[in-house]
């Protein structure tokens, strides 16, 4: 299993962020933005599926969790965290291909890196919206 937290400080406010929120989310997961959101009045945004790689030819399923949390940050501002976290099944090979990914292949680092470019996105899109220029 592996689990972290990234966030970024976005100079907008936070329904200009929560907008924004909403509407990539359709655009990272390939489904037009929903009419009512997953943002609820409570500042998180829950997205959890069943993921099955391939490693060496051998299937490797993994759960996987992203808890977006929008919060106010200052008096303008606001602050955004991704929780992600992932669990292998459990089982002896399933062991191995975690210790495999995050060891070998710095697949932890690279999920990281990947979160940290969604957030850089979500605060180049909010503040672009902020000023007009989206």
């Amino acid at each position: 299993m592996f689990d972290y937290v990234e966030g970024i400080v976005i100079a907008a406010p936070v329904p200009t962020v929560r907008e924004t929120l909403r509407s990539i989310e359709g655009e990272w997961l390939g489904e037009p933005p929903p009419e009512t959101s997953c943002l609820r009045p409570a500042p998180v945004l829950n997205r959890s599926s069943f993921a099955r790689y391939r490693w060496l030819g051998l299937p490797v399923d993994v759960a996987e969790s992203v808890t977006w949390s929008v919060e106010r940050y200052g008096y303008d501002s606001t602050v955004v965290r991704a929780h992600v976290w992932a669990e292998f099944r459990a089982g002896l090979r399933a062991r191995l291909m975690e210790l495999a990914f995050a060891r070998l292949l710095g697949g932890v680092a690279r999920d990281r890196e990947h979160t940290r470019l969604e957030l850089r996105y979500l605060k180049r899109m909010s503040e672009g919206l902020r000023g007009g220029t989206r």
